[in-house]
């Protein structure tokens, strides 16, 4: 799983790379064509942001439901806007077994996992992603006979939408944001399945685009 995971990674960080140096190369090169110049917007460029969620996850388990084991975990993003809405990118999400970050009753546990992301522009600096990935849930009851770990890993799909308030923004385009996010996490593999909500707050930061790649107001 850890070499999946790893290999997810270095793709979409090539890919991501590879896309930006086009773009940015492109936008120079034909840099009198006005049409292929952006419109300057705090959400725009690369983002990298870290993230604080409440987690619901509902734990099927070999059939049985358990119900909604509640906590919290952390993300962290990084990513790419490839066209003026669009963008791909990488999240890493953890609600950690080791430190019980979900629990019901006596079981404690955690979810988690790695995920490659589209981002979608809706309006002004509202978004809606999607994504695949690989993903890890875990519980355990210290209290019983047998308390040996239960649960597994495979594949993780999320759908959420987030927007990103600018409240120091003081350049044309990128800056910080504090966005408040809404996600639903499903992992169906395994011995215990997964249906996760999570509702939380991230701290992103948004570069931004080069002055020769955007529309500049007249002075």
């Amino acid at each position: 799983m850890r070499w999946v995971a790893m290999k997810l990674l270095g793709a979409a960080l090539l890919l991501t790379l590879v896309t930006g140096f086009d773009r940015k190369a492109f936008a120079q090169d034909t840099g009198e064509s006005r049409s292929l110049l952006e419109m300057p917007r705090a959400r725009q460029g690369y983002w990298i942001g870290f993230g604080l969620n409440g987690v619901a996850a509902n734990l099927i388990e070999e059939g049985h439901n358990h119900g909604v084991y509640g906590g919290y975990g952390f993300t962290f993003r990084i990513g790419q806007l490839i066209t003026e809405r669009f963008g791909l990118g990488l999240l890493y999400e953890d609600a950690g077994y080791q430190l019980g970050r979900i629990k019901k009753g006596n079981d404690k546990g955690g979810t988690g996992g790695l995920i490659l992301e589209g981002d979608a522009t809706l309006w002004r600096n509202l978004s809606v992603h999607a994504g695949f990935g690989i993903g890890y849930v875990f519980v355990k009851d210290n209290t019983a006979l047998d308390n040996s770990l239960r649960g597994g890993g495979g594949s993780y799909m999320t759908l959420g939408v987030m927007y990103d308030f600018f409240p120091w923004r003081k350049r044309l385009t990128g800056g910080w944001a504090i966005t408040p996010t809404l996600d639903f996490r499903a992992m169906p593999d395994g011995n215990v399945h997964a249906y996760t909500l999570l509702a939380g707050v991230q701290v992103i930061r948004w570069s931004g685009l080069a002055d020769n790649m955007l529309i500049l107001p007249e002075e």
